[in-house]
């Protein structure tokens, strides 16, 4: 991936994560990045390109992330905390998860956009269905929908109030103390 094509992922995660998908244009992601609008037009012909690499790429990140928490950690306790805490510091850097902040603008998305966004969460829950199920619990799938609509609502609470630890007041029920 050339270093350009990085940088424009790299700001336009940063301005979806602040201000929405909707909330900026090629005009200021290149203004940000300091490129012309056409260097951005290269590596990505329509905003639905550059949202579509956005989702796919943390949609990446996040399962590489996942299965680096399987393996660092050995209880699904401590694998829910470092959930927890990796969303937490979202909020402590003034951002919000950016697959759950297209989603809220999912009618303004392509179809395309839409079905990615669909799939992160289908896989998150999924991945979190397993750690239940490895831990035993009954109804598995439901603790996952539970957890996961718990984590996204807390982040919106959590952005609004400047507050990171209503994450892990949120989901506390989800793990042992």
């Amino acid at each position: 991936m050339s270093d350009t094509r990085t940088k424009i992922l790299d700001v336009a995660e940063k301005l979806t994560q602040t201000n929405g998908f909707n909330g900026f244009s090629y005009i200021d992601l290149a203004n940000e990045i300091g490129i012309k609008t056409s260097s951005i037009h290269y590596h990505f012909k329509r905003k639905d390109d550059l949202a579509a690499a956005l989702v796919e790429r943390v949609h990446e990140q996040h399962a590489e992330g996942f299965r680096a928490m399987e393996v660092s950690n050995e209880s699904i306790d401590a694998r829910l905390r470092a959930v927890i805490a990796y969303f937490q510091d979202y909020i402590a850097n003034q951002r919000y998860c950016l697959c759950g902040m297209i989603a809220v603008e999912l009618q303004s998305v392509s179809t395309r956009v839409a079905k990615l966004v669909q799939a992160y969460f289908r896989d998150f829950q999924a991945w979190l269905k397993r750690q239940f199920e490895l831990a035993g619990k009954e109804d598995s799938e439901r603790l996952a929908i539970g957890f996961l609509s718990a984590l996204e609502g807390s982040l919106l609470l959590g952005r609004l109030n400047g507050d990171p630890g209503i994450i892990s007041n949120a989901l506390a029920g989800y793990v042992s103390t």
